[in-house]
């Protein structure tokens, strides 16, 4: 099925791409196990796309940072295309909504996604110095070492936001590559399980847990650079002297600040890809705090981030009638 839908990628990108001013895909990294943002602008490069459960980058975030996508370009500029899983589709919802960029901008390459592996969860039990290849076989993971073969169940690797994930399916696309992936979960309160099982610990728990978790923290804001929506790098107060929000200190109170501040600039525009609990090298689950958020976007405003171009986040506009604020 992986090899069918990587050839019916290579033919729609071959077909597009002289329209095109390049694709944003992902391609073989120099381990089997992981993958790397690639740029095709040559149909010598097409043979470089790949597709499957190790494809677990959300590459919108190269349209609106450097090399930033002009939201209005020159005029003749080619549109960019860019692969899509159903939560980097959002995000690219999200972006057009708040006109980083247009939706003529770019040629969309939806591709249904059934998970994407997170490799933490894979090196707790192999040890991936020593791995040789990685294939994924129907629903199991096969992980050759300089030792032995490791069958594992797919599931049981998934990247935590998998399990929650009611768009599996990209929601705005220009072409579509394989079959419809069923959603793992349909409903608010399955989506938010995580958020529910910490939220039902005692306030004194749920303090000590955010403090051992917050403490590994190296403020490297790897989180901040890697999600697709967090845009304003260049002038984060985080790194502000004028006014001065936070110092360079490492200790606990200054580790809460930037992580609930990067949070809050994220209200009602998470579109829970992911990608900062992803990009953390300390292993932090960074998103529950945005989940959190969007729970509460979710019942109390009834808004989901990155469902309709058309739509204005709550946190957007002002409605002084608005009986929820």
């Amino acid at each position: 099925m992986l090899e069918t839908d990587r050839n019916q990628l290579h033919k729609l990108v071959e077909e597009a791409l002289p329209e095109l001013d390049m694709v944003i895909g992902w391609g073989q990294s120099t381990d089997s196990f992981q993958t790397t943002p690639v740029f095709v602008r040559d149909a010598k490069q097409i043979s470089q796309l790949t597709l499957g459960p190790f494809c677990s980058q959300n590459l919108t975030g190269y349209l609106v940072k450097p090399p930033a996508l002009d939201a209005a370009p020159k005029e003749g500029a080619k549109p960019i295309g860019i692969c899509v899983k159903g939560c980097d589709s959002r995000s690219l919802v999200a972006l057009i909504q708040e006109k980083f960029l247009t939706r003529e901008r770019v040629r969309i390459f939806g591709i249904p996604c059934r998970g994407t592996v997170d490799w933490n969860k894979v090196g707790k039990l192999v040890d991936l110095s020593n791995v040789k290849s990685a294939t994924v076989e129907e629903d199991v993971l096969v992980v050759d070492d300089s030792q032995t073969t490791h069958r594992i169940k797919l599931e049981e690797v998934l990247a935590r936001k998998c399990y929650g994930c009611r768009y599996p399916n990209p929601l705005i696309q220009d072409v579509t590559i394989g079959e419809p992936a069923t959603p793992r979960s349909t409903s608010i309160e399955s989506s938010y399980r995580d958020v529910d099982r910490l939220d039902a610990k005692p306030l004194e728990e749920r303090l000590d847990f955010w403090q051992s978790e917050l403490d590994r923290c190296i403020r490297c804001y790897a989180c901040r650079n890697a999600c697709p929506l967090c845009v304003c790098q260049d002038k984060c107060i985080i790194e502000s002297r004028e006014p001065r929000w936070l110092t360079q200190r490492v200790g606990i109170p200054e580790k809460f600040l930037f992580h609930f501040i990067h949070a809050m600039h994220l209200a009602g525009r998470c579109t829970g890809c992911g990608e900062c609990e992803r990009a953390c090298p300390m292993d932090i689950p960074v998103t529950l705090i945005k989940e959190k958020l969007n729970k509460i976007m979710e019942e109390r405003l009834g808004y989901s981030a990155g469902l309709d171009v058309e739509a204005v986040p709550p946190l957007l506009t002002f409605n002084p009638g608005d009986t929820e604020i």
